[in-house]
């Protein structure tokens, strides 16, 4: 496999993740209890960081974004 199409495969992978955001965005508003909105929310961010981190690793496979470590200290 190409670094093309690694980075390809990481860049599917963020956007099937920011898809499953969108969706629990939606039922986020039928949800009555505070706390299941709560931890919908933070389900959400977590995605959110795994969609942004996914890219950045897709971005090193073609030698971009070199200097984002995605805060683990070395690439």
């Amino acid at each position: 496999m190409t670094p093309n199409e690694i980075k390809n495969r990481f860049d599917d992978i963020a956007d099937r993740v920011m898809i499953l955001s969108h969706e629990l965005d939606e039922l986020t508003s039928l949800l009555q209890l505070s706390g299941d909105r709560k931890a919908v929310q933070s389900i959400r961010t977590d995605l959110h960081w795994i969609a942004e981190n996914c890219t950045v690793v897709g971005l090193h496979q073609v030698g971009k974004a070199l200097d984002d470590d995605m805060g683990m200290g070395d690439v």
